[in-house]
């Protein structure tokens, strides 16, 4: 019976694992007001430029939030002042060198709802490289509203033909009044297709900085 249940357990991790590395795939799991959300792409470039774009990128969450609004967050629609489902609103961030804590403050706008104003988050972005993999993780430590807790991580995976895979996985769980708001189907509209549209965004960073470079080599 033990064999058998290891047969069984080795051919679905198979399968899971088959899965996952499907490029381009994006899929949430809800478990009991949990959203566990997975994205992946592949992305031509270097491993100097991944690199290059996984500091850039805490680097402007620490120092310079609002510039994400330029590239990593760009067309995400977290800031325009129009008809949408969610709006955040980045009123000040400012990261404490000491702790590593960045301390947001935001609005959140729910057109023709409400507005909560002066939301505070608490995050810690951090950067760390394992062997040929280097991973980003956004851990939500604090929100006095919006979320119960979420983290996120980017994974930039070097693939034998060259290329990186660029994994998102996001696990949230908001508070009591988003947790009613957010239903399966506008998580779909809110959250899903950001993750998405993030992930695109660096992707589209490293082609970027690639295509520059092979055009300054010629």
């Amino acid at each position: 019976m033990k064999k058998v249940y290891l047969v069984l357990v080795f051919i679905l991790s198979s399968v899971a694992t088959a899965f996952a590395l499907i490029p381009d795939s994006i899929s949430t799991v809800y478990t009991d007001g949990e959203f566990i959300s997975h994205f992946q792409t592949k992305t031509k470039s270097t491993g100097k430029i991944t690199q290059e774009v996984s500091d850039y990128l805490v680097s402007d969450f620490h120092k310079t939030p609002g510039n994400l609004f330029n590239w990593a967050l760009k067309d995400l629609g977290l800031q325009e002042k129009k008809t949408n489902d969610l709006l955040f609103i980045l009123k000040s961030s400012i990261t404490d060198s000491k702790t590593g804590i960045t301390h947001g403050e935001f609005d959140i706008v729910i057109p023709l709802i409400t507005t909560f104003k002066d939301v505070k988050v608490d995050a810690i972005v951090s950067k760390k490289v394992f062997n040929a993999e280097t991973k980003v993780t956004a851990d939500i430590i604090y929100s006095s509203l919006l979320l119960k807790y979420a983290i996120g991580t980017l994974t930039f995976i070097p693939q034998s033909d060259g290329e990186f895979l660029l994994v998102t996985h996001v696990k949230i769980k908001f508070g009591w009044f988003f947790n009613i708001f957010i239903t399966r189907h506008r998580y779909k509209s809110i959250v899903e297709w950001r993750i998405k549209k993030f992930t695109e965004n660096i992707r589209n960073e490293c082609l970027q900085r690639q295509k520059q470079i092979t055009k300054t080599s010629k």
